[in-house]
């Protein structure tokens, strides 16, 4: 048998592979710098009068959603550090003071945007992992309550459901099944074991 015919990509990388970088979560402050110092570079192509710091929270929030506080806040302050450092060479009416009480504002206000999208960055995904829900109909057996599952096997209720959430099950009777299959040796005024 011929061996199968190799195809070959005009960029040097196949699409899997550029797939493959674009998901690595290690690589994501790398996205975060390049987008920073794109918006860097737009801020200090438009010149004094007009100023982007607003857009200075897309890869602040983007570090600190993904990468982590530590990232969203060094995000939080080299980005505002590098544009006073190339706003002090404009002809502007700023003095070196004023131009570094607005830089240490824009480093609270970041470093404050970093840490509460951090935190819900968190908090979402701790919620993600403790919550598992089973929605849908259920197909259940009238008689012995085993539940279908996709693959059209039967499994016990209790099973299923621990397979599928957090969920644990423990086993006790209420008082009518005590009464009906216990009865005899069951006291008057015992209650549901």
């Amino acid at each position: 048998m011929p061996p199968p015919l190799r195809t070959f990509s005009p960029l040097p990388f196949s699409a899997g592979f550029w797939k493959g970088v674009l998901t690595q979560t290690n690589l994501f402050p790398v996205y975060w710098g390049v987008l920073g110092i794109g918006i860097l570079i737009g801020d200090y192509v438009s010149g004094p009068a007009i100023q982007f710091p607003i857009l200075f929270l897309i890869p602040v929030s983007l570090a600190s959603w993904y990468s982590g506080y530590r990232w969203g806040l060094a995000f939080a302050v080299t980005m505002p550090l590098i544009r006073l450092y190339y706003g002090m060479s404009w002809p502007v009416s700023l003095t070196a003071y004023d131009a570094s009480i607005n830089t240490v504002i824009r480093i609270l206000v970041l470093g404050g945007a970093a840490f509460l999208v951090s935190r819900t960055a968190r908090q979402s995904q701790e919620l993600a992992r403790r919550v598992k829900v089973l929605e849908g109909i259920l197909p259940v057996c009238s008689f012995c309550k085993k539940i279908r599952d996709q693959h059209g096997n039967w499994s016990p209720m209790e099973q299923y459901i621990t397979e599928r959430s957090e969920a644990q099950f423990t086993h006790g009777f209420c008082p009518e099944c005590g009464e009906r299959h216990y009865g005899e040796f069951l006291k008057p005024g015992d209650g549901p074991v």
